[in-house]
């Protein structure tokens, strides 16, 4: 065999067995695998070979070609030191992201894409939390690459030992060599012999959806997103036959008339999961006021976040704007489209709105997103008064900044909207000095300062209760996405995206449980129900829908669509199905339903649902049609 070509396969070898090391790290420290079994895991880690191989092709593209250099150019030390520093520089990337991702999978839930490197700016203040927190991953990261320079330096020092040797080699047998490098090097980068390059919902197909995070490797998917270069269109139906099953201009049929305008407050909780809210868990959580106030609120079962990220919750919630695709809205082509918030439509009823967030002004374009959507006035980190409340990392606490909240409210003329975003249950999980021993510990990090985000709340209710506007104002709490968690149930493909969702009413403080599937998206159709709002709306919620309808929740996660409609869930890649579960009766996904006969008109239902509205939303977007005419 040809002596680079038995060196590009050494050394290609090791870059795929360290990839590897990675995958086995990932799955170590992510118990949420633990729960399958050992023959899933082991196919889950045969068919990841498949897309380390198609990462490293990629990023080592100039590294193999150099592999083609005639012999006695490229046995010299110049050539050489070059594909040693090419190689390190790959083999950094290649561990650093994955263990990234290993760090940040109990939280997002999935492999980050491209757009992971607009956070960076977002990092400034909380980086060396990032590496105090996670050490481990430091010292990980530097033994992998020490295990690729000592493997590499042994084919370096042979492929010097070489340069001495006459390298006689027919034309013939060269060309058949370099052009069974670059063949299998296509061959490796695609995946295989498949008409269509890999992609990560593939692994869906080739193991199960709850697998693509564990399958996948984070570079491959960083490639595959920079490939999508936007939506595409959907023609599952033809003739507008989509808006027999999802309609995304809805109306209220009710007389304005007869409703009373009414102040509404949204409350949205940093990473507030499911799970952590006693009221959900037989009481055992870390929210005792939350736990009191739902006692008198309306309490929705099974409500839903539409993503993992907070700058994909937002838009949701606000705009009923959900980021149904691989980049988040806010990051997509089409953060500029007509695009109407839920303060907007409300200052056209004579509303007064606004936006309060504690973090720094342009945090995650949360700015920009409130004026493009004419959603009203916004107030960051800039505007608060009292700069030494800041935590040193995101912002500021969140116990001063709701009672300034609180505060800001007595101030607007009546009516108003206003909506704030808490940060303090956000890592690295920082706590006032004279905080740190004052709530219940849990078994995470983020346990204490959910504790302390719920004191905050009971105090900004002290406060607003002895207020005027109180006794005429609709309070909706919900989070941006749940974060870590614990149990199995609430690290399933559906249970991640589970989240708390109660209207609290003071004049009717009642408490009722409404067991109909929502998500972020139906919060804009809940408010306009709210206040008697009769005009058109676009929204991609289902809130509107007649009271029979049973509601979904739909989400895009690791290149595949989910769509719930309680207990049932739907997996769908955008072709074909993947999986359908009941998971009142299988709580972590375990038992695929999909062939089976009996449910064959709900799964027939449900697809035609989901392609649906992914018709609309991608055709929506691309022709920015998101407003009602």
């Amino acid at each position: 065999m040809n002596k680079q070509f038995q060196l590009l396969i050494k050394r290609f070898s090791i870059a795929l067995v360290v990839s590897s090391l990675c995958r086995l790290l990932f799955f170590v420290l992510n118990p949420y695998f633990y729960s399958f079994s050992i023959g899933e895991i082991a196919n889950a880690f045969y068919f990841g070979v498949l897309y380390d191989i198609s990462a490293c092709v990629y990023l080592n593209l100039l590294f193999i070609v150099i592999h083609l250099l005639p012999g006695r150019y490229f046995y010299t030390s110049k050539i050489q030191k070059v594909l040693f520093a090419l190689f390190m520089l790959m083999q950094f990337v290649i561990c650093f992201f994955n263990l990234l991702d290993t760090g940040y999978f109990p939280i997002a839930g999935r492999r980050s894409g491209i757009d992971v490197l607009g956070m960076i700016n977002e990092l400034d203040g909380v980086f060396y939390n990032y590496l105090g927190d996670y050490w481990h991953l430091i010292i990980a990261l530097l033994t992998l690459l020490f295990v690729s320079y000592f493997y590499y330096k042994k084919t370096y020092l042979y492929a010097l030992s070489l340069i001495v040797i006459e390298q006689k080699e027919g034309v013939f047998l060269g060309v058949f060599w370099r052009v069974s490098m670059l063949a299998l090097s296509f061959i490796g980068a695609r995946g295989g012999f498949n008409l269509l390059p890999l992609n990560p919902f593939d692994a869906a197909r080739q193991t199960r959806a709850e697998f693509i995070p564990l399958v996948v490797n984070t570079p491959f998917n960083m490639i595959i997103s920079t490939q999508q270069a936007g939506l595409k269109e959907k023609n599952y139906f033809e003739g507008g036959n989509e808006l027999n099953w999802f309609e995304p201009i809805q109306q209220y049929g009710f007389d304005s008339l007869s409703v009373k305008p009414k102040n509404i407050v949204l409350i949205i909780v940093e990473s507030l999961g499911k799970e952590y809210v006693g009221y959900y868990n037989h009481g055992k959580g870390y929210t005792p006021f939350l736990d009191s106030l739902m006692g008198h609120s309306e309490v929705f079962l099974h409500a839903y976040s539409n993503g993992k990220k907070s700058i994909e919750g937002i838009p949701s919630i606000l705009s009923s704007m959900p980021s149904w695709m691989a980049m988040p809205y806010l990051g997509s082509f089409y953060q500029g489209n007509n695009l109407k918030g839920i303060g907007a439509y409300l200052q056209e009823m004579g509303y007064d709105a606004s936006f309060y967030h504690g973090g720094r002004n342009g945090t995650m374009s949360f700015d920009n997103f409130i004026a493009t959507s004419k959603g009203g006035a916004y107030f960051g980190k800039n505007e608060y008064p009292k700069p030494e409340d800041g935590d040193g990392h995101w912002g500021i606490y969140d116990m001063p900044y709701l009672h300034y909240f609180g505060k800001e409210l007595t101030q607007k003329k009546e009516p108003f909207f206003s909506s704030v975003f808490t940060l303090s249950s956000h890592h690295p999980y920082k706590l006032p000095a004279h905080k740190i021993n004052s709530y219940k510990k849990g078994t995470m990090p983020i346990h204490p300062t959910i504790g302390y985000v719920d004191d905050a709340l009971r105090q900004f209710f002290k406060y607003a209760k002895t207020q005027a506007w109180y006794a005429h104002t609709r309070f909706i709490i919900t989070a941006d996405h749940s974060a870590e968690n614990e149990k199995a149930y609430y690290q399933s493909a559906q249970g991640k995206f589970e989240l708390p969702l109660i209207v609290f009413r003071p004049e009717h403080p009642i408490n009722s449980e409404n067991t109909q599937t929502v998500s972020h998206v139906d919060v804009l159709p809940m408010v306009l129900k709210e206040v008697g709002y009769t005009k058109p709306f676009f929204c991609f919620g289902t809130y509107a829908e007649p009271s029979n309808f049973k509601g979904l929740a739909l989400q895009y996660h690791d290149n595949y669509y989910q769509l719930v409609q309680w207990p049932y869930v739907y997996q769908f890649d955008g072709q074909n199905a993947l999986g359908f579960y009941n998971v009142a009766n299988d709580s972590r996904l375990q038992h695929n339903l999909l062939k089976l006969q009996n449910f064959a008109g709900k799964i027939d239902s449900l697809e035609m649902l989901t392609k649906a509205i992914i018709q609309t939303y991608n055709r929506s977007l691309i022709k920015n049609k998101t407003i009602a005419p």
